[in-house]
């Protein structure tokens, strides 16, 4: 008896509480640090990436979507620094990120500031963009390396 009610209760634990658990984790984005230094477009979709503030600030256009864990890091730390003063020497400003309109950021993707990515561009899942992609650019690799242009036909 004392099995089966175990068996239930935890039937009834996965109904309550995954379809909640599953959606933090996939659809909400988690912001590391200071969540103002965030700028999201009402149309654009970010998922369940991760969005560091610590140096710098994130500003995402209109219409562009992540895949699932995308890193968008804008934080750092002073490398000429060792030990304890690296760990907890963090510069407030110069680590920008801006990602343009219409941008297509595959899952896995990590982003290190400063950068900008042009709109429409694709960053390809698992890619680590280092540095700025030109608009109607696909990067991918680690790090992320121009491997196409986007033709953009006129309407």
């Amino acid at each position: 008896m004392k099995q089966t009610m175990k068996k239930y209760i935890r039937r009834l634990i996965r109904r309550l509480i995954y379809p909640e658990v599953m959606d933090i984790l996939l659809f909400e984005a988690r912001f590391f640090v200071d969540p103002t230094r965030v700028k999201v477009a009402k149309t654009a979709s970010i998922s369940n990436a991760l969005l560091n503030t610590n140096s710098g600030t994130i500003t995402i256009g209109d219409y562009t979507f992540f895949g699932q864990n995308v890193s968008i890091i804008a934080g750092t730390h002073d490398h000429t620094l060792l030990g304890k003063e690296r760990m907890h020497s963090i510069p407030q400003q110069g680590q920008d990120i801006v990602i343009g309109n219409g941008v297509w950021i595959g899952s896995n993707a990590t982003v290190l500031g400063p950068c900008h990515i042009g709109d429409n561009a694709v960053i390809a899942a698992g890619s680590v963009v280092m540095k700025d992609v030109n608009a109607n650019t696909i990067v991918c690799g680690v790090p992320a390396r121009p491997i196409s242009t986007i033709e953009v036909l006129n309407k």
